[in-house]
């Protein structure tokens, strides 16, 4: 494929099938007129409306990662514990390789702060294998306040070598019921606390609820139907709660549970980690007092918005806290509704926290925006305070690379080339841009039957009107405004990503998105 294309002119079309009815209000007349000739093989008639867009891809040879961006892994000052899903017991101790845990829940449990877990290769699913992890009750940080504790995985079982692609450790259930987030961490100190900071590190974990999640079965012969838009990808559309389909549906739950929620402060850094076909959020976090690192991460098919940080301090403390975002590559981000109406974004720049740092970055084929700024509603004097720096990314294929949240007026969209133009990013703006059409072995990386649907997604809608439906009549009787019905079928929509290739995407671009590994932990 001729990258340029792809980046400039599909973008832009995939932004006219999701929204040329609204676009002028978004994106101004200029760029909208852009969309409208990318968008010129779109076919509208009077029962639905289908925008089509294309696209191809390259690829180029993987690279190591520079040392200057590897995330420094040092581990916290306290005990060991070791975890095996394969070769541990119940019964150990857990302090020695040779007595390892078989249960990371009961590792979390016996830690205290500052300690540190090593977590071999395996599925590990929470006591007795419900399905989930927890360091403190999900939502309730106040009475449950957690613990301050790392965990790395990537090692054999053996615990002889570290190595984050070679030995997987996943967190991924399969038909366990649940509400609850995949993995919860609290970790807060009591009121007026004064002592030092604490730290949380979780690194080389892969999050994956692709097994539990609940899907259209791959239907051909009723694409439309099921949202499968062709014979490679795994499954037909994801199902949202409460939805029956007519067609046969296959996993188990469609909730709103998270990949990773948290609950913290301190010092706290996620990195070499994957978040795939997770259904509410890739990371959600509430951060108090302290500093947030978010990198060297991989972020495919997450629902609602991939990583989404906010504030959790009084307007007084603001300025002590900051998130650095860098070095992740986030993809085919997915909004809340097959309707796509509202969420999809990749990051967010949340607000409660005073200065936040998005850098070298790729985001590519997300639904919505690729990056999202929203707006201090209420409290002019916090919005002129905040530090919103977007810098140093590449961008793909998005719906809009960046979306600007406003008050009681549209959105603005923006594109990679004018986000320097934009008063609410800065003080740093540089070098966004498109990514770079020699940049081969990155898009070659993707699964190819998952872009290529992307990149041809259609949605179609229809209406209907029936007068003589109970509902009609009633309303009739009653002097209320009659009701049709409307469905919307798109082409694809959050189908499961296969987990095993999101690991191919580690280092494929230097110095942009997730780099190569550094499996070394310096104690």
């Amino acid at each position: 494929m001729n990258l340029n294309r792809f980046a400039k002119i599909a973008s832009l079309v995939l932004f006219a099938a999701f929204a040329v009815s609204n676009a002028d209000a978004q994106i101004g007349k200029n760029l909208l007129n852009k969309a409208k000739e990318a968008a010129n093989n779109a076919v509208n008639s009077n029962n639905g409306t289908t925008q089509t867009q294309q696209g191809s891809n390259t690829s180029q040879p993987s690279v190591s990662q520079p040392s200057n961006n590897a995330p420094q892994i040092r581990a916290a000052k306290g005990n060991t514990y070791y975890v095996s899903v394969s070769t541990g017991s119940a019964r150990n101790d857990g302090k020695s390789p040779s007595t390892a845990l078989k249960d990371l829940q009961k590792a979390i449990d016996l830690a205290q702060d500052n300690d540190i877990i090593l977590v071999a290769e395996g599925n590990y699913l929470g006591n007795m294998d419900r399905g989930y992890i927890e360091i403190g009750r999900f939502g309730n940080a106040t009475h449950e306040m957690g613990k301050f504790i790392s965990i790395y995985g990537g090692y054999s079982t053996d615990f002889a070598e570290r190595d984050i692609i070679k030995h997987v450790t996943k967190l991924q259930p399969t038909s366990q019921k649940f509400i609850a987030p995949l993995f919860n961490i609290n970790a807060r100190r009591p009121y007026g606390y004064s002592g030092p900071e604490g730290s949380v590190v979780v690194d080389g974990l892969v999050f994956d609820l692709g097994e539990n999640n609940r899907y259209c079965q791959k239907n051909l012969k009723e694409k439309d139907v099921s949202g499968t838009p062709n014979d490679g990808v795994l499954t037909g559309r994801f199902v949202e709660p409460d939805a029956q389909p007519p067609v046969p549906t296959e996993g188990y739950l469609s909730g709103d549970e998270y990949g990773l929620h948290m609950d913290v402060e301190g010092q706290v850094r996620i990195s070499n980690c994957i978040f795939v076909n997770c259904r509410d959020y890739g990371i959600a976090a509430l951060m108090g007092k302290g500093h947030i690192e978010v990198c060297n991460n991989i972020f495919i098919s997450c629902r609602y918005a991939s990583c989404q940080v906010k504030g959790n301090v009084r307007d007084a403390d603001i300025d002590k806290v900051s998130f650095d975002f860098h070095h992740n590559t986030v993809l085919f981000t997915w909004t809340r509704t097959k309707v796509f109406d509202d969420m999809g974004q990749g990051f967010r720049f949340m607000n409660g926290i005073r200065t936040i740092d998005c850098h070298h970055n790729i985001f590519g084929c997300n639904s919505n925006c690729a990056v999202e700024r929203v707006y201090y509603e209420t409290n002019a004097s916090m919005e002129k305070l905040k530090q919103s720096n977007l810098y140093e990314n590449y961008f793909f294929a998005n719906k809009r690379d960046l979306e600007i949240a406003s008050s009681g007026v549209a959105s603005i969209s923006v594109p990679a080339d004018r986000i320097e133009e934009v008063d609410q990013i800065g003080p740093k703006y540089e070098n966004n841009r498109e990514l770079p059409e020699s940049e081969k072995a990155f898009t070659n990386a993707i699964d190819q039957s998952y872009l290529e649907g992307f990149l041809s997604l259609k949605i179609m809608s229809s209406q209907s009107y029936n007068a003589n439906s109970a509902a009609n009549q009633v309303n009739r009787a009653f002097g209320l405004n009659q009701q049709g019905t409307e469905i919307v079928r798109p082409s694809m929509y959050c189908n499961k990503y296969p987990w095993e290739k999101a690991k191919d995407l580690f280092g494929k671009v230097k110095g942009y998105g997730a780099q190569m590994p550094d499996n070394k932990i310096v104690k």
